[in-house]
C-alpha cells in the first residue's frame, strides 16, 4: 500500500505535539507534586513545633503551682516537675498518694537545706545536669541530696551507686538514725551487714490494692516486708515468693517454709527488737489474690487497709516469747501507714 510523505509528515507532527504535550503535563505535575509534598512537610513540621510547645507550656504553666519550704528557702514549681520521676521521694510525696496538709502560708515544708535545691529542681525540669567544675565538695553535698530525695537517674550522674550505702535503699520506714535496724535484719535473715536490697513495692507510691502489690511482687523470690503504724515497725521475711492462687471459691493457699519470720523493730510495749520464728511451718504464709500478704494468719494484710482496721496481728503460727498479745501495735485490728518490700 503506497503512503504519501506527506501523510507520514503529519504523523510525525502529531506525535512529537503528544510528546511534548504528555512532557509538559508530567513537568507540570511532578512540580504541583513536589509543591504539595513540600507543603506537607512544612505543615507536618509546624504541626510537630506546635504540639511541642503545647505539652512545654502545660509542662510549665500551671494555675495552681507548687511552693517549697526546703529548710527556710522557697522554690516554686509545679506537680509535673515533682513527679517527674515517680518512685522518687518528691514522686510520692506529691503523687497524690499522701494527704499532704501544707503550711499556713501554703508552702510544703521539707526540713532539709535548701541551698543547694535549685540543682536539683532544675534537673526534674530539664534532665540535665549541670553544676560548676572541679568542686568535689559540691558534688559529695548534691550526690546526700540525691540520696535523700531517691532520684537514681541523678545519683548515678553523681557516680553514686543506686543502691546507695544503705541496706534498704529508698525506705522511708527505717530511721535513718538508727542504722543498727538495718543490720539487725540481715542478721536475721543470715546476711552479712551490707547486704542490699532493692525496693519493689511501696504503698505510698504504688497504692494499697492487692492487685498491685502482687503485679509488683509475685514470682520475686525472696522477700523483706517492712510495715509502720504510727511509730511502730514490724514486718516479715520469707523466701517463698508471692503468688496469686485462684480464689474463686473463697480460699487461698498455705505455703510451708521454716526459714520465714516476723520482727518488731518499734512497738508500744517497748520491747527490744526481736524475732519471731515460725513454729507451725506448714502455715508459714497464705496466697490469696484479694490479700496483700499474710504470714500464716499472724499478721495479715487486705485492701484499704490504710483506710480502715482491717490489718490483723495474731500470733498462732509464729512464736511470740513476750507477754504482749498484740506486740505490733497494741491491738489486735489495726490501719497501716505504709507498706515497704525489698
Amino acid at each position: 500500500m503506497h503512503v504519501s510523505s506527506n501523510n507520514n509528515n503529519n504523523n510525525n507532527k502529531c506525535s512529537r505535539f503528544i510528546d511534548d504535550a504528555y512532557s509538559s503535563f508530567k513537568q507540570t505535575l511532578d512540580k504541583e507534586a513536589n509543591d504539595l509534598k513540600r507543603d506537607c512537610e512544612l505543615f507536618e513540621n509546624e504541626k510537630a513545633a506546635f504540639e511541642l510547645n503545647y505539652k512545654k507550656v502545660q509542662s510549665f504553666h500551671s494555675s495552681k503551682p507548687i511552693t517549697l519550704n526546703i529548710g527556710g528557702k522557697k522554690y516554686c514549681t509545679t506537680q509535673d516537675t515533682l513527679t517527674k520521676y515517680r518512685d522518687s521521694f518528691l514522686g510520692a510525696m506529691f503523687g497524690g498518694y499522701i494527704p499532704l496538709k501544707p503550711c499556713k502560708d501554703g508552702s510544703f515544708f521539707i526540713d532539709r537545706d535548701g541551698t543547694h535545691f535549685h540543682y536539683i529542681l532544675n534537673y526534674l525540669r530539664t534532665g540535665e545536669w549541670i553544676i560548676p567544675q572541679n568542686k568535689p565538695y559540691l558534688n559529695k553535698m548534691l550526690l546526700l541530696e540525691a540520696e535523700f530525695y531517691q532520684i537514681s537517674e541523678l545519683i548515678k550522674e553523681l557516680g553514686g551507686n543506686t543502691l546507695s550505702r544503705e541496706p534498704f535503699f529508698k525506705s522511708t520506714i527505717l530511721p535513718e538514725d538508727k542504722p543498727e535496724y538495718s543490720e539487725k535484719l540481715n542478721e536475721w535473715a543470715g546476711c552479712e551487714n551490707d547486704q542490699k536490697w532493692k525496693l519493689i513495692y511501696k504503698s505510698s507510691r504504688d497504692g494499697f490494692q492487692a492487685s498491685v502489690f502482687h503485679s509488683k511482687c509475685d514470682g520475686q523470690g525472696t522477700t523483706y516486708t517492712l510495715l509502720k503504724t504510727g511509730n511502730n515497725i514490724f514486718g516479715g521475711y520469707t523466701p517463698i515468693s508471692w503468688s496469686s492462687p485462684d480464689t474463686t471459691e473463697g480460699k487461698g493457699r498455705y505455703y510451708s517454709n521454716k526459714d520465714s519470720f516476723l520482727f518488731s523493730l518499734v512497738n508500744p510495749h517497748n520491747v527490744a527488737p526481736i524475732k519471731l520464728s515460725n513454729i507451725n511451718t506448714e502455715r508459714s504464709v497464705y496466697h490469696r489474690d484479694d490479700f496483700l500478704l499474710c504470714f500464716g494468719g499472724d499478721l495479715e494484710l487486705r485492701n484499704g487497709c490504710n483506710i480502715c482496721e482491717t490489718a490483723r496481728n495474731h500470733f498462732s503460727n509464729y512464736e511470740n516469747p513476750t507477754s504482749q498479745a498484740f506486740l505490733f501495735t497494741g491491738k489486735e485490728y489495726f490501719k497501716v501507714d505504709e507498706i515497704e518490700v525489698f
